[in-house]
C-alpha cells in the first residue's frame, strides 16, 4: 500500500491521459460542428436556387424566355428572386448539352468559395417541345 502512495508517476500519467482524452473529444466536437454549418449553408443555397427556378417556371415562363432568347429578362427575374447578397450564374443548354446563351447571365464574380450548382430541366411551349437544361450556380456571402 505504501508503494502505491509513493509512486507519484502513475498518478501523473493517469491525469495526463485524462486531459488528452478531453482534448481529443473537444476537438472532434468542434470539427463536427464546423462541418455541419457548411453543409447547412449549402443545403440552404440549394433550396433557395431550386425554389427560385420553380417559382420562375410555374407557368412555363423560363421556356418562353429561352425560346425568345431574352437573356436580360431572365437575368432580371433571377436577380429579383434571389437574396441581395447572393451571386449567381445561369447557363442554358439544349438537349445535346450545347450552351445556348452567348452572353453570360450572372452577377459579377463569386462572393464565396462555396458555390452550389443546381440543374433544372424545363420545356418550351412551342409545337416542337424543345427540352432545356438550366444550370444555376449560387453563392452567398459567408
Amino acid at each position: 500500500m505504501r508503494s502505491l502512495i509513493k509512486n507519484q508517476r502513475g498518478h501523473i500519467r493517469t491525469i495526463e491521459a485524462f486531459f488528452a482524452v478531453v482534448l481529443l473529444l473537444s476537438s472532434i466536437t468542434l470539427f463536427a460542428k464546423t462541418q455541419s454549418t457548411a453543409t447547412d449553408t449549402n443545403e440552404s443555397l440549394s433550396s433557395t436556387a431550386y425554389s427560385t427556378l420553380l417559382s420562375l417556371d410555374s407557368d412555363g415562363k423560363i421556356g418562353v424566355l429561352i425560346e425568345n432568347e431574352s437573356w436580360a429578362e431572365i437575368k432580371e427575374l433571377v436577380q429579383t428572386t434571389l437574396p441581395l447578397a447572393a451571386w449567381f450564374n445561369l447557363t442554358v443548354f439544349d438537349k445535346n448539352m450545347v450552351c445556348l446563351n452567348e452572353i453570360p447571365i450572372c452577377t459579377g464574380s463569386a462572393v464565396s468559395d462555396q458555390i452550389t450548382s443546381l440543374d433544372y430541366i424545363c420545356a418550351g411551349i412551342n409545337s416542337n417541345y424543345a427540352v432545356y437544361l438550366v444550370r444555376l450556380q449560387v453563392s452567398a456571402v459567408d
